[in-house]
């Protein structure tokens, strides 16, 4: 029972690292796009109040304006269509869901060389709650690359080594390692 609380906690750390990474990627597309849609018309407010209508750039700053209003609805569509705000959601939950999970089995490992009576009870709770996040985050989709991610972080975190090269990853930079790298 402690090498499988050992090993859930590993894999739920991994997971938790790819949800994490997940979450950034996420935060940042929407920022991005809130950002553009605020300050192109920002801009041409700007321009407008400090140099009136009549200015002789103002045309041309329309028609680049009117480019990258195009560009905004563009990918406003694609985040609407892939709703980026719901997989943010989903991502800082699984993270931080896994992140305990990941703490709780690595307690439960810890208590082997004098189990209390309730480890039983504990540890089906634990894996039960486990079960049911694997399951949700399997529906997700994790790709070959946010895989490996996860293994390499699982693997700095509790200081393991690859079984491909043979290190304990000192960072999370991708190596051309098979197992815990090319990501």
């Amino acid at each position: 029972m402690c090498r499988e609380c050992w090993e859930r906690a590993f894999y739920a750390y991994g997971t938790a690292a790819i949800f994490q990474a997940r979450s950034l990627r996420y935060r940042s597309l929407i920022r991005a796009l809130t950002f553009m849609g605020i300050v192109v018309p920002l801009l041409i407010g700007g321009v407008v109040l400090g140099f009136g209508l009549h200015a002789s750039y103002l045309p041309s700053l329309l028609v680049i304006a009117s480019a990258v209003g195009v560009f905004q609805l563009v990918f406003s569509a694609w985040a609407i269509v892939y709703a980026w705000a719901d997989n943010l959601e989903y991502s800082l939950e699984s993270a931080a869901e896994n992140f305990e999970l990941s703490s709780l089995f690595k307690q439960l490992g810890t208590l082997a060389p004098e189990p209390p009576a309730d480890l039983q009870i504990r540890y089906a709770a634990a894996q039960a709650k486990d079960d049911a996040r694997r399951a949700a985050d399997d529906k997700k989709g994790l790709t070959k690359k946010e895989l490996r991610y996860g293994h390499r972080a699982g693997l700095r975190q509790f200081q393991r080594k690859c079984e491909g090269c043979q290190n304990v990853p000192a960072s999370m930079d991708s190596t051309d390692c098979p197992v815990c790298g090319r990501f």
